[in-house]
């Protein structure tokens, strides 16, 4: 998750790990690039409004790299028509407004991530 304001990153932390999903948080763009590069994520949540490179060059810089494969995730108080298309011209996969909704995040990362839902469909038979 890429988060400049903590308690935003703590409870995304608290409600995706009550959810059984393990969530690493950087606090600006230049940390999520290196983060992604060095410990590749299943996942990114990405703010728009971050410190160094804002979240659509993040976005643009990761989805343009052969070697990363993850869904974004936005997660913004920016929500307004063009920013929205700005964020999926950059390659964002889904865009969620801030504040951030417990039960659309759960569904949306459940959607992006369908291995992981089947994996605990199975350990669950």
């Amino acid at each position: 998750m890429v988060e400049d304001e903590r308690p935003t990153l703590t409870l995304i932390e608290k409600t995706l790990g009550s959810a059984g999903y393990r969530v690493a948080g950087v606090l600006d763009g230049i940390a999520a690039i290196k983060a992604a590069q060095t410990d590749p994520p299943d996942l990114v949540l990405l703010d728009l409004i971050i410190p160094g490179v804002d979240g659509f060059g993040v976005c643009a810089l990761l989805k343009r790299s052969r070697s990363f494969h993850a869904p974004i995730v936005v997660l913004s108080s920016r929500t307004t028509t063009r920013d929205i298309k700005l964020a999926f011209e950059a390659g964002a996969d889904a865009v969620l407004p801030k504040p951030v909704d417990s039960q659309a995040l759960l569904a949306k990362v459940s959607e992006l991530l369908p291995a992981r839902q089947s994996s605990k469909s199975e350990e669950m038979k």
